[in-house]
């Protein structure tokens, strides 16, 4: 007896499976069943000689996967001191609350423009070191310059003559330091990320993306953790609570970058085995024109949702140490009101360590959350919840509400770390685009990701220009600003209720 079936075979040139229909005697024993990721519901047999290229990369023991990974750590150790301490510090040395969103259009501006152009540089280079080890090691280095700018800028002037710290020098310094800080940054998560993809086989790609994941959730832990404590009174010599504490994530990223740099070797690629240069804008902006309805609503939310978060990255701690302390930033150093603030900021970052605690175990239980419910029920719920978290925080002047919202905050970042990712692929694979299912020679993940980052890079953009204004007519009031993220939340809640919602099934509900 034989069967008609669907042939799929494997075509180098294409890069995709094309298939032809054939008959299959139940004797024939060189076919074998491939699950395939198709719509179609019928069986794909493909004869073993006709497989795609096999994945000849040595596998990797768990040290070596601990090591590629470990990179990681010592960034977002970096990451954590950013958002708890930098609008303090900036604070501190008298730049007023309106204007420090300002400083911080760093963090948008590199994501937009330094990911990408690094991207697409380590992907032709030809360094004996590898295409990726060289930025992660010059942007370390680069991090630790940054970091020590920031935190010695009040010192620093000092040293020039001025009386004080706080004074146009200092300023001076600590944006530049920051601006250092957060380019680095930026320029070595790319290549630490495309090193896993370069270096670990297919089948172990998930566990090192789960080994990523529980990296940056171990560093934001330690870098919150450590900047809730107060360690001058571990090292007194060393001046300030700040500088002991970036030196800590400026040691640590030292020794996490050198293990990965040290202990994960890359092969050295010749001019012959580069691709064609890409214009990653182009690319990016290309697929954002053609965007099925589905996706664009997608991105509508992430537009608004991430309005929301960075108005916390912004005034999060500042807003504990001034609105629930009752202290100043502008106040003399030695008296009552600055260390009423500086307190305050170390209690902020401990509810913040707490948050990512509560996000490392309520990632674990997204999956089963999203197989019960749908993934749009839940991704709607973490969007419900950020707005809950929020609102109260214009209203609440007691330490335990304060420390309850900040980490509770952990909940909903553990659904737009994952599910908006979640919900591109679905999109993408349920539209016929050629920019989202690989055709064309596009590089799917770096366009998805691209994509996606644009809605998360443009609202910041939007926050940190108008936020100052707003918060100079609330007269300085920080906590405006989360009503301004709740009020955009409102829209993204909005969004998803459309009609061109179209899933695949079993995924929307």
């Amino acid at each position: 007896m034989s069967f008609d079936f669907k042939k799929f075979i494997w075509s180098p040139k294409a890069n995709k499976y094309r298939y032809k229909t054939v008959s299959l005697d139940e004797e024939d024993s060189q076919f074998y069943i491939e699950p395939l990721d198709i719509e179609e519901d019928i069986p794909a047999y493909v004869p073993s000689s006709e497989r795609g290229p096999p994945d000849d990369r040595p596998r990797l023991s768990n040290f070596n996967m601990i090591c590629l990974t470990i990179s990681f750590l010592g960034i977002q150790f970096g990451w954590a001191l950013q958002i708890g301490l930098t609008t303090p510090i900036f604070l501190s040395l008298g730049i007023s609350a309106e204007a420090v969103s300002y400083a911080w259009l760093a963090g948008p501006i590199s994501g937009l423009v330094v990911q990408p152009i690094v991207g697409v540089l380590s992907d032709r280079t030809t360094h004996k070191w590898g295409r990726r080890r060289p930025y992660i090691l010059w942007g370390a280095v680069a991090v630790v310059i940054g970091q020590m700018l920031i935190s010695n800028a009040g010192s620093a002037s000092v040293l020039f003559g001025f009386p004080d710290h706080r004074n146009g020098l200092s300023i001076t310094i600590a944006i530049i330091g920051f601006w250092i800080m957060d380019l680095a940054n930026n320029a070595v998560q790319g290549p630490c990320r495309a090193l896993l993809v370069d270096i670990a086989p297919a089948d172990q790609q998930n566990w090192g993306g789960s080994l990523f994941s529980f990296m940056l959730g171990l560093g934001n832990l330690t870098g919150y953790a450590l900047a809730g404590v107060d360690m001058i009174n571990v090292f007194p010599f060393m001046g300030s609570n700040q500088r002991i504490i970036f030196l800590m994530a400026s040691i640590t990223l030292i020794i996490c970058i050198s293990i990965t740099v040290y202990y994960t070797p890359e092969r050295r690629i010749t001019k012959e085995e580069m691709g064609p240069m890409v214009n990653p804008f182009k690319k990016i902006f290309e697929a954002i024109g053609v965007m099925p309805a589905s996706l664009r609503r997608v991105c509508a939310v992430q537009f608004f949702t991430w309005i929301a978060w960075f108005t916390v990255f912004l005034y999060g701690t500042a807003w504990v140490g001034e609105a629930i302390y009752g202290g100043s930033p502008e106040a003399p150093e030695d008296s009552e009101e600055y260390r009423k603030f500086d307190h305050g900021v170390q209690f902020g970052s401990l509810a913040l360590c707490v948050n990512s605690a509560i996000t490392m175990v309520a990632s674990v239980g997204l999956p089963y959350a999203v197989s019960k419910v749908g993934i749009k029920p839940v991704y709607s719920f973490g969007q419900f919840m950020l707005a809950v978290c929020l609102i109260p925080m214009f209203f609440v002047h007691t330490r335990a509400g304060a420390f309850i919202l900040l980490a509770g905050l952990g909940i909903p970042w553990s659904v737009v770390m994952v599910l908006p990712f979640t919900l591109v692929a679905l999109c993408v694979e349920e539209s016929q685009c050629g920019l989202y299912i690989g055709e064309e020679g596009v590089e799917v993940e770096l366009t998805r990701a691209g994509v996606l980052n644009i809605f998360v890079v443009i609202p910041q953009l939007v926050v940190a220009l108008l936020i100052g204004q707003v918060i100079t007519i609330a007269h300085g009031n920080m906590a405006v600003a989360f009503l301004i993220g709740a009020s955009a939340l409102c829209w993204a809640l909005i969004v998803p209720r459309g009609k061109n919602i179209n899933l695949r099934a079993g995924s929307s509900h």
